[in-house]
């Protein structure tokens, strides 16, 4: 359907306008040419306004009169990003059929081909477009077609190139001339890949050289060196990679052409000024330069990513900034070389070769890119060579200074070593005066929690020795009453109840004497506690020690506080053999042990019912003793009910002047004295469990002797 609707446009049109309207055939007599230069006099164009069209649009009687002639010293050039169309006729005279090419090398070009039977052919192409997507020859983009014998063709084309400006112009080619030519420079192809290959390793080589230079001496000529580089052979490597690595992207083009134009000037300009120092000996140079190029960077990005790159002025601009660039660095090179200055006679060493090439390509003496190639590649090597003498340069000045501040370093370190052994010397001094005085407060600190437990004793003691004195003083009392009673009997004359009597006061002189003893012991106990160890162990019954420091401090704390009651629970274990101890210092730890049990029970007894302790009223304040054999050591258990020690402070107790206690109720050596016993004195340990508000549990492991 769509083949008859473009026949009968075609009549219309050709109905409409008459063949002497349409512009005069180009005849192709013979098929030895390779290429067939278009007369401009045989075509005819107009530029699209507005909307793109369509054929349809284009073959209205309204755009057919829009196409204009040429003359053949016509030079009509197309804006970038604008549209035109093209028609030109084709008449085969060989006398057989003859096939064509016809070459496009803009962005995108859509032909169509009105065949002598009133049949249209539709072909795309053009470096705009995906390779997968192009017609007919898709590398050398050639539209092949062929043309009967003794026939005319009309070809409409509208081309489109967004980045640069075309002429009208069009050539045609005999096909399998095009296609033996296109064959025979595969070879070219290919050695065209491999030399840009060659180049972008030998940049990219380059690139890394100095990128490695600026990680080691950290200037920043070498990173804008190094990445300039980079992009030099990215844009060498930019055929390769538009033709082959990148032909389904055809966007790449832009960024490839913005990387050329752009990026690579930009880097340039800086390069050349980090290069000549400019910053050092050109300051205002150096900021009007480098504003200038961050200006064209900015302009350039705007024109080719925003705009559709058409806007004259604004290339007009951009032309005028980097003119301007390069007569200031030019400015600043030939300064340099009259001032004789290294880096801007070796700058010019670099540019050398393309003046050359310049002036060749001026007086068309040669005109082969390699001459362009050899003088990049002259270049950058002279560019790196003078890089690596500066960073040699640079090595060397910084090992001086290096040098320099490691003796600097030497000679502030002797005089502060001078200076901390001074201060080391007197702060010893001070040191050891203020060890002198601590361990003299330490010891005075010992002897006060020793007479802080003696303290503890004394009220127990008294009680325990009121009572043997009661018997003593009572026993005395009765024994006396006894002989009165006895002198009575004997002068009476009855011997045998005189006897008798006698029998009675010996029992109470035995018990006199017993309780006697037994203040004796507990006189020499306090007496034991009060003076030093002497660090003897001893065999000793630890149920009887236990049970005498346990009745002690009882008692000490009634005779501080009569309302205080506690349950005294003792499992002592009947078998527990004796053991090799040091008496008063296990003395005093089993009275500390106790002495905190009751103050925790007590202190449980004031404070107000949780939800843990239960009612005050009805909390009974225990303390249980157990002692047992376990393999071969004793254990000491001493367990209160009473507040318990909160799982914060656990790890703090036994460290020396912590106490839980208020102001002046405790030292905070009492566990940490008793922990040195335990531990140092007699090999042993300590263990704590609780909980808070519940129990507390001090369990004492001593070892027997061998």
């Amino acid at each position: 359907m769509k083949q008859y609707l473009h026949i009968i446009l075609l009549l219309v049109s050709l109905c409409v306008y008459p063949q002497d309207k349409m512009p005069p055939a180009l005849e192709i007599a013979n098929d030895t040419a390779v290429s067939i230069p278009f007369p401009k006099s045989r075509l005819q164009y107009f530029t699209e306004k507005g909307k793109p069209l369509s054929l349809q649009e284009v073959l209205k009687p309204g755009k057919q009169s829009a196409f204009q002639s040429l003359t053949d010293s016509s030079n009509v050039e197309i804006l970038p990003g604008e549209a035109f169309w093209i028609r030109y006729r084709i008449k085969n005279a060989t006398g057989k059929p003859l096939g064509i090419t016809i070459p496009e090398s803009v962005g995108h070009a859509t032909v169509y081909i009105a065949g002598p039977d009133g049949s249209w052919s539709h072909f795309e192409t053009g470096t705009q477009i995906a390779h997968s997507k192009r017609d007919g020859y898709k590398r050398i983009m050639h539209i092949p077609y062929t043309i009967p014998a003794n026939s005319v063709v009309t070809v409409y084309e509208r081309n489109f190139e967004r980045m640069y400006k075309v002429s009208v112009n069009v050539s045609i080619g005999i096909d399998r001339n095009v296609v033996r030519e296109a064959y025979v420079e595969n070879d070219s192809y290919i050695t065209n890949i491999i030399i840009a290959s060659g180049l972008f390793g030998f940049f990219l080589f380059a690139a890394i050289f100095n990128l490695f230079f600026f990680y080691t001496v950290r200037e920043k000529v070498y990173l804008m060196y190094g990445l300039l580089l980079i992009f030099l052979a990215l844009d060498v490597f930019s055929w390769p990679l538009v033709t082959i690595i990148f032909k389904e992207y055809p966007g790449f083009r832009i960024i490839d052409s913005f990387i050329g134009s752009t990026v690579n000037f930009t880097l340039f300009t800086l390069v050349s000024l980090r290069f000549m120092q400019a910053s050092k000996h050109y300051p205002l140079w150096n900021r009007i330069l480098i504003g200038s190029a961050i200006v064209f960077f900015m302009v350039s990005a705007y024109r080719y990513f925003i705009t559709d790159l058409s806007s004259d002025a604004l290339g007009t601009v951009i032309w005028w900034i980097r003119f301007c660039v390069v007569m200031g660095i030019m400015v600043i090179l030939v300064i340099g070389l009259v001032r004789k200055q290294r880096f801007a006679i070796m700058l010019a060493l670099a540019m050398i070769p393309f003046l050359i090439v310049f002036i060749l390509m001026l007086t068309h003496i040669a005109d082969y890119p390699w001459l362009i190639n050899c003088s990049f590649i002259w270049a950058i090597l002279v560019l790196s060579w003078s890089l690596f003498q500066r960073y040699k340069h640079l090595q060397q000045e910084n090992a001086r200074q290096a040098l320099e501040k490691e003796q600097e370093r030497n000679e502030m370190i002797a005089r502060q070593n001078e200076l901390l052994e001074h201060q080391v010397a007197e702060r010893t001094s001070e040191l050891t005066q203020s060890l002198a005085e601590l361990k003299q407060t330490q010891s005075q600190l010992i002897q006060s929690e020793k007479m802080a437990s003696l303290g503890e004793l004394t009220a127990g003691i008294a009680h325990e020795i009121q009572n043997p004195l009661n018997f003593v003083n009572n026993f005395s009392d009765v024994s006396i009453e006894l002989l009165d009673e006895m002198d009575e009997e004997l002068d009476k004359g009855d011997v045998e109840e005189a006897k008798a009597i006698a029998g009675d006061i010996k029992q109470n002189l035995e018990k006199i004497n017993h309780h006697g003893r037994r203040a004796d012991s507990i006189v020499k106990g306090m007496l034991q506690h009060s003076r030093a160890s002497s660090g003897q162990k001893e065999p000793t019954d630890i149920n009887l020690l236990a049970d005498e420091y346990l009745r002690l401090a009882y008692h000490g704390l009634r005779a501080k506080d009569k309302s205080f009651n506690a349950e005294l629970v003792t499992q002592f274990d009947e078998n527990l053999p004796k053991v090799k101890v040091i008496p008063q210092d296990l003395g005093r730890v089993l009275l500390n042990l106790f002495t905190n049990a009751f103050y925790a029970t007590q202190e449980k007894k004031k404070s107000p019912p949780t939800s843990k302790g239960g009612d005050a009223g009805l909390y009974k304040p225990t303390v249980e003793v157990v002692t047992r054999q376990v393999g071969n050591s004793i254990e000491i258990s001493v367990k209160d009910n009473g507040t318990g020690i909160p799982d914060a402070i656990k790890d703090k107790i036994l460290q020396p002047f912590f106490t839980t206690k208020p102001t002046g109720e405790g030292t905070g050596l009492g566990l940490s004295l008793s922990y040195d016993i335990v531990v140092k004195g007699h090999g042993g340990h300590i263990t704590i469990e609780s909980e808070e508000q519940v129990f507390t549990t001090f369990t004492i492991t001593i070892p027997l002797a061998e």
